[in-house]
């Protein structure tokens, strides 16, 4: 087996042992038995298993990235992007089987400083998704001058989070969805756009 065909076992198996185990009482050791590899093996890829947690959301934001790029593909303004990237994002992370099992549900106070890599990994990964179309926006003058950037991300960060902790009801349709956030959101960015077209 590969490298990083190694390095996907371990992650493989690492995401049963939080599973089955919490994520505070999993050890390098059961990850390196459950993946079937020797310790030494294991460390040669992961110092600690804060690591490998990290290694676990990553990889499962990976997976949700790529799906998100075929729904952006076909969408030319940044506006219209930046609302499939809060919607999906809302609508799909919490769903992810991988990430929904280690963040739901109380925690102890070791669960939550290890949670938090990986959140923060997440978090991350977010606020540049979220830069990418701010950035053409401010590039074609769209973007009100008087925003700081640093707020306006955590900003549209946190209205993710919202939408994740509080969905949209589903009997809205998808594109009742999109309008709903496209409404709110671009004329707080760009006052001087027109509404955009949602899909």
């Amino acid at each position: 087996m590969t490298g990083d065909g190694v390095t996907e076992l371990i992650i493989d198996a690492a995401e049963r042992c939080f599973a089955d185990y919490g994520v505070a009482k999993t050890s390098m050791s059961q990850v390196a038995t459950e993946a079937e590899v020797s310790r030494t093996t294991l460390y040669r890829r992961f110092a600690e298993i804060e690591d490998v947690l990290q290694a676990v959301f990553v990889r499962e934001f990976d997976r949700f990235e790529e799906r998100l790029a075929r729904c952006l593909a076909p969408l030319d303004d940044p506006a219209d992007r930046l609302v499939e990237i809060v919607v999906s994002t809302a609508e799909n992370v919490p769903d992810n089987s991988g990430v929904a099992r280690l963040v739901e549900g109380p925690r102890s106070g070791a669960e939550a400083r290890a949670l938090a890599v990986g959140r923060a990994a997440l978090n991350e990964r977010v606020e540049a998704m979220i830069n990418e179309p701010l950035n053409e926006l401010a590039a074609a003058g769209r973007l009100s001058p008087t925003l700081d950037r640093a707020q306006l991300i955590e900003w549209v960060r946190r209205i993710v989070l919202s939408l994740a902790v509080s969905p949209q009801p589903r009997s809205r349709s998808a594109a009742a969805r999109r309008a709903h956030v496209a409404a709110l959101l671009v004329p707080a960015l760009c006052p001087q756009s027109h509404p955009i077209e949602t899909v």
